[in-house]
């Protein structure tokens, strides 16, 4: 059982180390990842911040334009695009501007699934030299620049998710080979427990047996040597009384002529 806890061992030690490598590769992975993101996440957030700050009365004066500038245009014509309306004309654009979840849409756009169709659309715009949150600002309106900014930032998202999608597609895989990893050292953490478990058992046992039997040594010894003494004691005794008989037979014999030298005595 000593040499199968350490062929045991030996397994838990390996997979051990390949845990911890895979975990590494998952951590740098991960890092990697994550380094490209905060490139374009801090400009996504600013802009949900921009959006955040048009109220109603910004959104009533895009509404109130009869004939837009093409600053404006543009504008609401690539935000109708990215909330992939049907119709991205003008009356489209004012009805959609007219609803009260409007601001809400873009603050809670499902930035993670924009079909690739919609960012080609949306192409012609981010193209455009004068499609900038500052032209916008002057050509348009303040409202209109935070949308601008937003639009870009949505577009900039899209393409640094799809550079980083094949690090995360790695960092997937390299995580569930990790918890496949960590799932067997487990098992074999928990097998390598239990095969301890035994041998301290065993060695409970075997000490105990061995406890028993010097316990018992010893009995025997205390024994041998009680005998040896009382063999001894059963010799001298026989000595003794052979001695005796000799005594009692001479005492017999005195006891006998005792009546004559008292005759003669007298």
């Amino acid at each position: 059982r000593k040499q199968r806890a350490s062929e045991v061992r030996v397994v838990v030690s390996a997979q051990e180390a390949e845990a911890s490598e895979q975990q590494m590769l998952a951590a740098a992975l991960q890092e990697e990842a994550r380094k490209d993101l905060d490139q374009v996440l801090p400009e996504l957030e600013a802009a949900i911040a921009a959006v955040d700050r048009i109220n109603k009365d910004d959104i009533g004066e895009i509404r109130r334009y009869t004939v837009p500038s093409k600053a404006v245009e543009k504008t609401l014509t690539a935000v109708m695009i990215i909330l992939k309306e049907p119709k991205v004309d003008w009356e489209a654009a004012k009805a959609a501007l007219g609803n009260p979840a409007f601001l809400q849409r873009l603050k809670e756009y499902d930035k993670d699934n924009i079909p690739p169709a919609v960012i080609t659309k949306l192409k012609r715009f981010i193209d455009d030299p004068d499609f900038v949150p500052d032209k916008v600002g002057v050509q348009g309106t303040v409202a209109c620049k935070s949308l601008c900014l937003w639009c870009r930032s949505i577009d900039m998202y899209y393409k640094v998710s799809r550079a980083v999608a094949p690090k995360k597609q790695a960092l997937d895989q390299a995580q569930s080979r990790l918890d496949g990893m960590n799932a067997l050292l487990t098992e074999a953490q928990e097998r390598l427990a239990q095969v301890e478990e035994e041998l301290v058992q065993l060695q409970a046992s075997y000490d105990q047996s061995l406890a028993e039997k010097t316990d018992l040594e010893t009995k025997i010894e205390v024994s041998s040597r009680r005998l040896g003494a009382a063999s001894i004691l059963t010799t001298s005794l026989g000595a003794e009384v052979g001695r005796w008989d000799a005594l009692l037979a001479s005492l017999v014999e005195e006891k006998a002529g005792l009546p004559l030298s008292m005759f003669l005595s007298a």
